[in-house]
């Protein structure tokens, strides 16, 4: 787990401030699905068990544990993608165990809903571009997201950036 923690504070350190000032940033995206994609796996590997059981206090403790980029807006959260049941939320503490089916945001899209539907697709993940309480303006905003299936799961980790 901490080589996991070790990658992603590197991958990061190529995203400056957290922000993409535009949506089509490739190394922006690149970083982001690495760091995501390297967290799949750390948990995979150490809270997934052979039978597809998985170790919720384990990944509650990984999700709540990790911050990063420069102003520290970089978070990750983990959904069950069969009943859009949140099961980790670094900033969003209310959340663990709610089903998050009717999460709309300001524009009318069903974020969890869609970020499901991209985690349960035959690419196991992808992009999504939302909007979302940033936890440090406090303001919703737009907002470059990440999703990948946490391996032998029904779960997948996400995390993304603010673009202004």
């Amino acid at each position: 787990m901490l080589v996991s923690l070790g990658v992603i504070a590197v991958l990061l350190a190529a995203v400056s401030g957290g922000v993409c000032e535009e949506l089509d940033t490739q190394t922006d995206q690149a970083v982001l699905k690495a760091v995501v994609h390297s967290a799949a796996l750390g948990l995979g590997a150490v809270a997934v068990l052979k039978d597809g059981t998985y170790n919720t206090k384990m990944i509650r403790q990984y999700v709540d544990a990790v911050r990063f980029l420069e102003d520290r807006t970089g978070y990750f959260f983990v959904y069950d993608f069969t009943n859009n049941v949140n099961v980790a939320h670094a900033t969003l503490k209310d959340f663990p165990g709610q089903d998050k089916t009717k999460y709309q945001d300001s524009r009318g899209m069903y974020v969890i809903q869609e970020l499901s539907t991209i985690a349960k697709s035959r690419t196991g993940g992808g992009f999504l571009v939302y909007y979302w309480n940033n936890p440090k303006t406090k303001k919703e905003e737009k907002k470059l997201g990440y999703v990948e299936v946490i391996p032998g799961t029904t779960l997948y980790i996400g995390s993304g950036i603010y673009i202004r």
